[in-house]
């Protein structure tokens, strides 16, 4: 009976597994992948169905092809992004390669052709340049956050979610409440509103996989921070009139992709370090307190067999100690001694004596009867953040093309399996 049970709970296990991987693809694609669209005419203007269009990958050599309808529109859809060469051809007409081509997270870019009649042996027109990037196929208001942006620009704590403020409409407050009871209830992440929405109306989505945390709000660790900034790609924040394939929020989006494999190898390593020798004193503090902050890692990724499957990882790790600085009101020396600002002496009683040691003697500023005392605690925080992926690539062949004689294929992805943020 036990090993009758044990192998339908593998079978259970099995169909999971392959159920998410041919389902994930398609809806991952929704929020994650972009389109290339686009109309193909002749020199005189004219729509020229049947034409073959693809769309190749520069990073990692994956081709996806498609035929132009009745009305010359092509559409490639769930398309990663990257850089990518688009060709286009037809048999009695000169073959056309658009260079250039870089399509961004989620976004649909149009790419259109203009055909010259000849035999597809001559010399091919190449033609080199970006593609607008002004959608219009969508009235989506959004930003992007690039790769360059997220490479070049120096983060303090190494929060790549600081760059939204990048955006127009968007406005980043405290990164951590001052109220620690607070962090407790509505998360450590950082505070974002979009269009003026509430920080809890916004969903934050890493390659199609929301990660909120437990509030509603911005992720974020104990220490207030969202770690992983070499694994993110790009990042789009969406701020309104965004369309129902998002869902889940009334505020914005804010939509990461993480890097990937490709066909050449490539890395990075880094350190960051932190110290209070380098720090000014508080106005309260009566010593420099202490401060240590260690941030390292790197990221790789490459491929494992060319142009079909690719491997990228990326850990980071934490360690800092934090000294934060404390004040309350305790008795100032003249009252714990019986002596008060407006002059008078009273009688301290002896039965009350022994609990004036429970208050703090005083080490700050002396207001009257009262005073400030100043005292430091330390805050520990280890913390490490690890995400891999890989990818394969494999072409899916439904039917025959109407208009030609190949089947349309296109390729598909796996997607990435993130680890989140842990802490020890």
């Amino acid at each position: 009976m036990v090993k009758v049970q044990k192998a339908w709970f593998l079978i259970a296990v099995l169909v999971a597994v392959v159920s998410v991987f041919m389902n994930a693809p398609e809806s991952v694609a929704q929020t994650v992948a972009g389109r290339i669209l686009g109309t193909i005419r002749d020199s005189q203007g004219a729509v020229i169905p049947g034409a073959t269009v693809s769309a190749k990958s520069l990073e990692t050599g994956a081709e996806r092809t498609t035929v132009s309808d009745d009305s010359g529109g092509f559409n490639i859809t769930s398309v990663p992004a990257g850089s990518y060469e688009v060709t286009a051809s037809l048999a009695g007409f000169q073959k056309e390669v658009r260079s250039g081509v870089t399509l961004t997270v989620g976004a649909a870019l149009r790419v259109d052709f203009t055909l010259k009649v000849g035999a597809l042996q001559q010399e091919e027109v190449v033609v080199t340049g970006e593609a607008p990037q002004v959608d219009t196929t969508t009235s989506t208001m959004s930003g992007l956050v690039s790769e360059t942006t997220i490479r070049e620009l120096p983060l303090n704590g190494r929060d790549w979610l600081q760059l939204g403020a990048l955006q127009s409409g968007v406005l980043i407050g405290l990164s951590k409440n001052p109220d620690l009871g607070e962090n407790v209830t509505h998360g450590g992440g950082m505070f974002m509103s979009i269009s003026g929405g509430r920080p809890t109306s916004n969903v934050f989505m890493v390659d199609g996989l929301v990660i909120n945390d437990h509030a509603n709000k911005s992720p974020g660790s104990a220490l207030g921070v969202n770690l992983g900034v070499d694994a993110i790609r790009e990042f789009s924040i969406l701020t309104s009139t965004y369309s129902a394939e998002f869902g889940r929020s009334s505020g914005g989006v804010i939509n990461a992709i993480t890097k990937g494999g490709t066909n050449a190898i490539h890395g990075t390593g880094f350190y960051f370090g932190r110290n209070s020798a380098l720090d000014a004193r508080n106005f309260f503090d009566q010593g420099l307190p202490p401060f240590r902050r260690h941030q390292f890692g790197g990221a790789v990724g490459g491929p494992i067999k060319t142009d079909k499957l690719f491997f990228f990882g990326n850990y980071e790790g934490l360690r800092q100690f934090l000294s934060e600085s404390f004040s309350s009101d305790t008795l100032s020396p003249n009252a714990r001694n019986g002596i008060l600002a407006s002059g008078a002496t009273v009688r301290i009683d002896p039965k009350v004596a022994p609990y004036l040691a429970l208050f703090p003697v005083a080490n700050g500023r002396i207001n009257g009867d009262s005073a400030k005392y100043v005292f430091g605690a330390g805050q520990l925080g280890i913390e490490n953040y690890a995400v891999g992926r890989m990818e394969a690539e494999w072409i899916f062949c439904p039917a025959p093309a109407r208009r030609s004689t190949a089947r349309m294929c296109s390729i598909r992805r796996t997607p990435p399996l993130p680890t989140p943020t842990t802490i020890e």
